[in-house]
């Protein structure tokens, strides 16, 4: 069993602080390169590969890293949905990153919950690792160059209000107030 799996257990099934696990305070380290996560392949929901970089397009967003079987990741799934769609219409984004599980089982859940918004599966922690995730839910907050601007646990109002940052700084950009 890989290291970054049984933390990312741990984590997710204890009351107790993710940071004394990690040994990094809880918090993946800022000024990740662009391109330290564009050679990680992950799948969508059909099996086929596609890289965060293919799915953003060089658009600002907000990367939630969950799994089905995690209570606090399924319990922010609407509100994930539902800023999708907020910030959408001013330039931004919104895609799930679903970890350790099968491209088929994400599609069905996906599905069965009417998500909308683009999910990939990093089953073999690859982006995960990359990022320095070993907690779920994660959310990282991307710039509209591929750069890490924000990270943080589960869905707050610190990382909406990056998203919103980010896409304030795109040349061009519609305001947006999720």
């Amino acid at each position: 069993m890989r290291a970054g799996f049984r933390l990312l257990i741990g984590c997710a099934f204890s009351a107790l602080s993710c940071a004394a696990r990690t040994g990094d305070g809880g918090h993946a380290r800022l000024g990740v390169e662009a391109g330290a996560t564009a050679a990680v392949t992950l799948r969508d929901g059909d099996g086929h590969g596609a890289t965060l970089s293919s799915v953003i397009g060089g658009r600002p967003a907000l990367v939630s890293f969950w799994a089905p079987w995690c209570e606090p990741c399924v319990r922010e799934l609407p509100e994930l949905e539902r800023l999708a769609h907020a910030v959408a219409p001013c330039g931004g984004a919104v895609m799930g990153v679903a970890v350790g599980e099968r491209p088929e089982t994400i599609a069905a859940y996906a599905r069965a919950r009417a998500l909308t918004y683009p999910q990939l599966i990093d089953e073999p922690f690859a982006l995960a690792d990359a990022l320095g995730q070993r907690r779920i839910p994660a959310t990282v907050v991307f710039d509209r160059g591929g750069r890490v601007v924000f990270t943080g646990e589960a869905l707050d109002a610190r990382a909406t209000a990056a998203l919103v940052r980010a896409i304030g700084e795109t040349a061009g950009a519609k305001p947006c107030v999720p």
